[in-house]
């Protein structure tokens, strides 16, 4: 059997995969029991397991203040996330393989919340990550809102 046909057999057999496939599908995997409540409906995952293959990346807190915009709730929000995207992909990972963040929030309400819940379900779809929230009197400064780390696997290098 020449190689050619070795490869075109596993090709078809489904048996082999590329390389960003295979990343992809082995970095992680979501845990959500089935007698536990659905959290993906709020954007995490009850728990979040790292492939032994994988390189495991520690972000530190991410803030969204600006001198130049606005500095309400959903702005920080939204730059936060922006932040940890950046970080995430300089270290060699994709917003995918975020396995858990946490999120402090400062006067945390149901109007906050909700804003969370729609945006963890924009950045992390349908795989996400698990998810700590932490209501906070205060943060690191007077003027922030909200503050999210993350913990995130990336492939062996």
């Amino acid at each position: 059997m020449t190689i050619r046909t070795f490869l075109l057999v596993l090709l078809t057999a489904g048996v082999w995969v590329g390389p960003a496939v295979a990343q992809t599908e082995t970095l992680k995997t979501a845990v959500n029991p089935v007698h536990l409540a659905d959290t993906t409906q709020y954007g995490y995952s009850q728990a979040a397991i790292a492939s032994p293959n994988a390189r495991i990346v520690y972000v530190a807190g991410q803030i969204g203040i600006s001198e130049d915009g606005p500095n309400d709730f959903e702005s920080q929000v939204d730059r936060s996330f922006d932040n940890l995207i950046a970080v995430i992909e300089a270290a060699g990972g994709r917003i995918e393989d975020v396995v858990k963040i946490t999120l402090l929030i400062k006067n945390h309400d149901g109007e906050k919340l909700q804003y969370l819940v729609n945006k963890r379900r924009d950045v992390f779809g349908d795989r996400p990550p698990a998810s700590t929230l932490i209501p906070v009197p205060t943060l690191a400064l007077e003027s922030l809102e909200f503050e999210i780390d993350a913990i995130v696997v990336t492939p062996n290098q």
